[in-house]
């Protein structure tokens, strides 16, 4: 069962530069940094129980670039009580998953797309 949305995700050129924005312009709190293989390091920002993930590397778009690497929307994440189970539901639905669930810096999670190809992660507190 989905329980809620649990952060929004940005890819953007400097996460460092997004998250000091968010905070002293917008009035977000800094919620913390989270080291993960692979992804380097994540930046969270909170306002009213909004969370935004904030990755470094994006690249400013051109016209006919379109990339998973472009600046702007990453994923939208959603909790679940159990990302296992709530994987092998959706796949039963024929949804298409671009990551099975993997256990990485105390979370389960899992990525799918929805059918016009956005990314959508499952998310699960281990601890």
């Amino acid at each position: 069962m989905i329980r809620g949305v649990d952060h929004i995700a940005v890819q953007t050129a400097d996460a460092e530069r997004a998250a000091r924005f968010y905070i002293e312009a917008l009035g977000f709190s800094d919620r913390g940094r989270l080291e993960v293989p692979g992804a380097g390091t994540l930046i969270f920002v909170e306002l009213n129980g909004v969370k935004i993930e904030f990755f470094s590397g994006g690249k400013v778009p051109k016209e006919s670039e379109w990339g998973s690497d472009q600046v702007g929307y990453k994923h939208l994440c959603l909790l679940a009580e159990d990302v296992i189970e709530e994987t092998a539901r959706l796949k039963a639905l024929g949804v298409e998953f671009l990551m099975d669930p993997k256990d990485v810096a105390g979370l389960r999670v899992s990525f799918l797309k929805d059918p016009d190809g956005n990314v959508i992660e499952l998310l699960q507190h281990l601890k």
